[in-house]
């Protein structure tokens, strides 16, 4: 399975970037009020779940639209569709308007919230947060007309399940047939064995997708089909189609899988533990080689060193290791039989500082680079164990390369609960069934999502050292088979900048990458443009002149309430409260 990079452009960066300082100029904020307040909806005492949570708690209740960015929409307590816009001519935000009206039953304690997605220039889905997917004709939007409603469909058919989120939806023309792909998630449980073995049952929340689509038949009729089900029991931090929807692009702490592949492992797992007590015992060499082929090592790295860590085969010392490094080759081996690296290594080391100790039921070896760089693989020829014995065995590839899991960060940058989960970003394709690609970002997920074009998958954001790297999305119409991402933008020390805001609920830039906003959930807003320069030609002692970026620290009227959505356009951030709107002019 390829392993893609994420190849910084250093084009976009900024090594002369000295951080920002704060600026005492008024940001002139202009408020709104709302006819009725936006609608907010609260989970269900028993929806208590970590995905419960982030599902109530990141709901963005304002939507931008991605053609006409000073326009937004948020659904209020009457089920209306409220339409805000900013007139960029006048400075002045323009008259709100409803848009559209919502027929669809009343909402019950623990249905979530409305989500909104456009996907043209004249068409929108709606999720109720229910079970029903909306599709909507706007007409020109720009013109605030009335939305009519094209057809309606249930998110799943055959069963009468509610709460679903639309994380995704997208438009493309198919055999000269307009598909519009959806993607729908909704938190679900079962009941599974408890790892203690005695017995017990425990529940498990796991958050089901289900990725369908309509497809306009040649009579106009919308056909909705279920095209796949996928699951996952971590948080899904990103979700979006890849143009012509073949391939879906889902990052998540844990394994995304179907439904059958999830089956087909847990019966394996049960199949070995009811045989656990029958199965001969492995002895000596045997059990230390299906040790090392279920898990030979795995590896981190930073600029100077590569570390490995091997699993202690039963009984092995220090002294049961016969490890020789070389300039540009490796190889360990245990107990004199059984070999658990060998081969010629990505880019020299310096072997005479290699060294190796064991720490608990570990083998940690270091080797020292020649040359301070980032290794994409650890050897120059990454290969299977089937490869290595020269034939397809059905045994485990060996480790996949990590990226650079030791960078020095702050306190504030780990994760809440302690974990050893890494995160993941992975291309299920759908004519295969399985996942084709994998991006690994380590024990950081990206730190915010966005929309940079219309029309385009969202663009998404990770750290890279102290600042946040946009990457978008490479599709090749003539290489279907091939994925990857390209870096955009550069936002200069703004990973480090949000790692100390704890109190942050939406992260946002601008299209233009101008500037970056911070929203708390109450009051505080701060925005940091990068492009703006108030060193007054400063300069480093024996360096070059230092650049300086900008913060304004906005705090917002007492009475606001609690901060429910945000988007951004050029020189406008609007901000969507429980008693109005907030219009900030940066």
């Amino acid at each position: 399975m390829p392993v893609v990079d994420l190849t910084v452009d250093r084009n976009l960066l900024c090594p002369s970037f000295d951080g920002y300082k704060l600026s005492f100029d008024a940001v002139p904020v202009l408020r709104q009020d709302c006819s009725r307040q936006p609608l907010k909806l609260e989970p269900h005492h028993n929806q208590y779940s970590l995905l419960h949570v982030e599902a109530f708690a990141k709901h963005n209740g304002l939507h931008a639209d991605p053609w006409l960015r000073t326009n937004s929409y948020y659904v209020n307590v009457g089920r209306e569709i409220v339409m805000c816009s900013y007139d960029t001519q006048s400075g002045r935000p323009r008259e709100q308007s409803v848009v559209y009206t919502l027929d669809s039953g009343t909402q019950e304690v623990g249905d979530y919230n409305y989500s909104l997605h456009f996907i043209s220039e004249k068409y929108c889905i709606l999720c109720d947060g229910m079970s029903t997917f909306h599709l909507l004709d706007t007409g020109d939007r720009a013109r605030a007309p009335t939305w009519q409603l094209i057809t309606k469909t249930l998110v799943n058919p055959s069963n009468d399940q509610r709460g679903y989120v639309l994380y995704d939806a997208r438009l493309d023309v198919v055999q000269e047939r307009k598909r519009i792909s959806l993607l729908a998630g909704q938190v679900a449980r079962r009941e599974s064995r408890s790892s203690r073995n005695d017995g017990s049952v425990s529940t498990v929340y796991f958050m089901d997708l289900t990725w369908s689509h309509w497809e306009q038949a040649t009579t106009g009729e919308w056909i909705y089909k279920i095209c796949e089900k996928l699951e996952t029991t971590g948080s899904i931090f990103y979700a979006a189609f890849e143009p012509k929807a073949e391939s879906l692009i889902i990052c998540s702490n844990r394994e995304i899988q179907t439904k059958a592949q999830r089956e087909a492992v847990g019966k394996a797992d049960s199949g070995q533990e009811d045989s656990e007590d029958t199965r001969p015992q492995l002895h000596n060499a045997e059990a230390d080689a299906a040790a090392a082929t279920a898990a030979p090592y795995t590896w981190t790295q930073t600029a100077e060193d590569v570390l490995l860590r091997f699993p202690l085969p039963n009984n092995a010392t220090r002294n049961d290791f016969d490890i020789q490094s070389k300039a540009d080759h490796i190889e360990v081996k245990c107990l004199e039989k059984l070999m658990l690296l060998q081969g010629e290594l990505f880019a020299r080391v310096d072997h005479d500082l290699t060294t190796w100790t064991v720490e608990r039921d570990e083998l940690h070896l270091t080797l020292v680079k020649q040359n301070a760089e980032s290794w994409t693989r650890l050897l120059a020829r990454e290969e299977t164990v089937a490869e290595a014995d020269g034939e397809d065995n059905g045994l485990p590839e060996r480790p996949l390369p990590i990226p650079n899991l030791e960078d020095p960060i702050e306190e504030c940058d780990f994760p809440l609960e302690s974990t050893n989960e890494d995160i993941k970003m992975v291309r299920f394709n759908l004519p295969t069934g399985g996942i084709t690609h994998t991006i690994f970002l380590g024990p950081t997920p990206p730190l915010f999502s966005t929309s940079l074009r219309p029309g385009y998958p969202a663009a998404f954001a990770t750290r890279q050292g102290v600042d946040a790297s946009m990457w978008l999305q490479m599709y090749q119409p003539s290489k279907p088979d091939e994925w990857r991402v390209r870096h955009e933008g550069n936002l200069h020390a703004f990973a480090y900048v949000q790692a100390s805001k704890e109190q942050r609920k939406f992260i946002d830039c601008c299209p233009d990458l101008d500037y970056a906003v911070i929203c708390e959930t109450h009051r505080h807003v701060f925005v940091y443009k990068s492009r703006y320069d108030s060193a007054g030609g400063l300069r480093k002692r024996n360096g070059p002149q230092v650049t300086i970026g900008k913060q304004s620290l906005i705090t917002l009227d007492d009475n606001a309430g609690e901060v429910l959505g945000m988007t951004t356009a050029t020189n406008v951030i609007t901000i969507l409260t429980q008693n109005g709107l907030m219009y900030l002019q940066v």
